[in-house]
């Protein structure tokens, strides 16, 4: 009995795969960023980490919590802290009115914004890490993209957390 070769069956396997993978006709793995302001600077985060975008409604005060924690909201009958994150990147106090929630999965935080600009469709080569410096935003930002002629800085949920978190063992 004969067997035949699993490369005369199908003669796409006997193809080089990294050819066919970095050709133009291979669809790119497309990802949406939801870009927003916080003190004239943009940020973006990736959608699929998005519950909603919401006006800042009542804020309850929390004692003992670093200062850019503004309280807990209430969204649906679920505490969510509130991050004020131009205090947590520059120590300035925002007047924003909005507010992005993150899924549970995530964590309860929902982060104050000042207003969101756009919605980008982005594919991973698109992105640009950001490289070590001494700006107050190491860390918390992963990467960025321009985007209508201006730098938009990719918030790194992980990073973001992992400070939280590690601030709040500090109080």
């Amino acid at each position: 009995m004969e067997y035949c070769r699993p490369s005369s069956l199908f003669p796409l396997f006997s193809f080089p795969f990294y050819l066919w993978y970095n050709s133009p006709m291979v669809e790119k793995t497309i990802e949406k960023y939801l870009i927003f302001t916080v003190q004239d600077r943009r940020y973006a985060l990736p959608s699929k980490m998005i519950s909603e975008v919401a006006t800042l409604e009542k804020v309850f005060p929390l004692p003992l919590v670093p200062d850019y924690v503004r309280g807990i909201i209430n969204r649906y009958s679920v505490p969510y802290a509130l991050i004020d994150i131009s205090f947590l990147l520059s120590k300035d106090v925002s007047k924003a009115g909005k507010l992005i929630v993150l899924k549970e999965q995530v964590d309860k935080l929902a982060l104050l914004i000042d207003d969101v600009t756009d919605i980008a469709d982005l594919s991973p080569d698109k992105l640009m890490k950001t490289e070590a410096d001494q700006s107050a935003i190491t860390g918390v930002v992963s990467a960025f993209f321009e985007w209508k002629g201006s730098p938009v800085f990719c918030l790194d949920t992980g990073e973001l957390i992992s400070r939280i978190k590690q601030d709040f063992e500090q109080q």
